[in-house]
């Protein structure tokens, strides 16, 4: 698998990026587009072996949304399935529109992990394709190469609105190695909408 090259970026993202592995692979396979609110059955093969060690490590996968602000590199920012059994090979997902702009270059990432971690074993992608019905906007944060929250935790479908409480509470402080002046009250705004945005972790999409 061909280790993808991009343009670190600053904040937590950057650390991130230097402490997992990151692969582009084929097994995550993609429409040429993708559009935006409407259920998508995406063929996602891990390709494990029935005893290959890695089962020892890992036994479910996260499925992610990928996005490139401009001028940065390609990073997980949500989840679009939080557990998926290893031996899945179709996954429903729905991209919300308001995650991106229209027609912006996405991926799909997944990431193996034990079923209770809270952390993957590093991040495999797809190829590019295009989004389709999104009406997002970047967020100054975005431009300035911060991230927007944890993609652990935060579901696609939150994005938005984490979105809009991290670049309120923005200082544009460039300066510092972490953004963290503003980011409390940027917590405090979206956990008072979170409840309304949670999707359970044992996810179902239903057509």
């Amino acid at each position: 698998m061909e280790l993808i090259s991009s343009v670190l970026r600053l904040s937590a993202f950057t650390l991130l990026a230097a402490l997992t592995t990151v692969y582009a692979s084929p097994a995550i396979i993609v429409p040429r587009n993708i559009t935006a609110d409407q259920v998508e059955d995406l063929n996602i093969d891990q390709r494990i072996k029935p005893d290959d060690k890695v089962r020892k490590r890992a036994n479910a996968y996260r499925v992610y949304l990928s996005i490139e602000p401009p001028g940065w590199g390609t990073g997980p920012v949500c989840w679009l399935a939080y557990q998926v059994d290893l031996d899945t090979t179709h996954v429903n997902i729905s991209i919300p529109a308001d995650v991106a702009p229209e027609k912006s270059r996405i991926r799909i990432s997944t990431s193996l992990f034990k079923k209770g971690a809270s952390r993957g074993l590093g991040y495999s992608y797809s190829s590019r394709t295009t989004l389709l019905g999104a009406n997002g906007t970047w967020s100054q944060r975005e431009l300035d190469g911060w991230v927007i929250g944890d993609a652990e935790k935060l579901s696609c479908w939150a994005f938005g609105c984490a979105r809009r409480c991290y670049n309120k509470y923005y200082t544009g402080d460039k300066t510092r190695s972490s953004d963290g002046s503003g980011d409390g009250e940027a917590d405090a705004c979206f956990d008072g909408s979170y409840d309304a945005f949670f999707v359970s972790t044992e996810i179902t999409l239903k057509l």
